[in-house]
C-alpha cells in the first residue's frame, strides 16, 4: 500500500511538472493587453497549492522523525529461554 501511495505520488508530481504554459505572444493596440488576466491568477493559484503540500508533507515527515528520535526506547535485558 506504501509503495503505491509513493508511486502514485511520483507521477503525479511528474504530471503536473512536466505541463507546461504556454504564453502567447500578441502584439495588439487595445487596452485589454496592459490588463491582468485571470489565467496567470489561476495558475499562480495551484502552484501555490502544490508547493503548499508539498512543504506541508515535508514539515510532517520532519516532525515525525524528531518525534520518533525523542521516544527512542532503549531494550532491557533480553528474556532469555532455557
Amino acid at each position: 500500500m506504501r509503495v503505491y501511495t509513493l508511486v502514485l505520488l511520483l507521477f503525479s508530481i511528474t504530471c503536473f511538472a512536466s505541463s507546461s504554459a504556454i504564453a502567447e505572444n500578441a502584439n495588439s493596440l487595445s487596452e485589454d493587453s496592459d490588463s491582468v488576466h485571470i489565467t496567470g491568477f489561476v495558475v499562480l493559484g495551484l502552484a501555490l497549492i502544490g508547493w503548499t503540500f508539498i512543504l506541508i508533507l515535508l514539515v510532517n515527515a520532519i516532525l515525525k522523525i524528531f518525534k520518533k528520535a525523542k521516544n527512542h526506547s532503549v531494550a532491557g535485558l533480553p528474556v532469555k529461554c532455557k
